[in-house]
């Protein structure tokens, strides 16, 4: 595995380095993407349950999308410290990937988009398609910003773009609810419910 710690490097170590023959291991996975495979597949197990835990301590619906964020801060932190995200960097390395990198491959994406979903459509509604691809493209720059800056301010900024995001989604919907016109009481009730 890879790490940016003093016993961890960036990318998986070579054969040689790692005290083994390129023949050995690749016997076992089949062959250097077979390795990747397997290195990304560990990678996405850990990934996922640092997620998990983050949605499950969310206080609300808005708190469950920016656990993305939150699960990325700490996987960096606690995990595996990184200037990149090892799946965008392989999808990069390999424009056409053998069958078992692109099943994790597509698997990791599939997580990002189904998950973003998921917990878009409280906030959004309707619009949650549009609220998860626009969380998409914010989490990418987050990734790409961490190769610029330390990954404290990236996952910030990009945990604050989050945020408004999910704020202007929730108004957008919010407005929605409220009649364009009609009595004070329509307004009072859609607004604070039945106690008006």
């Amino acid at each position: 595995m890879t790490r940016s710690r003093p016993n961890w490097r960036a990318r998986p170590p070579e054969p040689r380095a790692a005290g083994a023959s390129p023949p050995s291991l690749y016997s076992h996975f089949g062959n250097k993407e077979g390795l990747i495979a397997a290195a990304l597949r560990r990678r996405y197990e850990v990934w996922k349950q640092v997620w998990d835990d983050e949605i499950a301590a969310a206080p609300d619906d808005a708190g469950r999308v920016l656990a993305l964020w939150n699960a990325l801060r700490t996987y960096q932190s606690e995990r595996m410290t990184e200037r990149w995200c090892a799946f965008t960097g392989t999808a990069a390395a390999f424009p056409d990937p053998a069958p078992e990198l692109r099943e994790i491959l597509d698997l990791e994406t599939a997580l990002l988009r189904d998950r973003l979903l998921e917990t878009a459509t409280p906030i959004a509604g309707e619009r949650a398609e549009a609220l998860a691809s626009a969380l998409m493209v914010t989490y990418s720059g987050t990734m790409a910003l961490m190769l610029r800056e330390p990954y404290e301010k990236a996952i910030d900024e990009g945990r604050a773009g989050a945020a408004s995001l999910c704020a202007a989604f929730a108004y957008a919907e919010f407005g929605g609810m409220v009649p364009r016109a009609g009595s004070s009481y329509t307004y009072g009730s859609a607004v604070l419910g039945e106690i008006v």
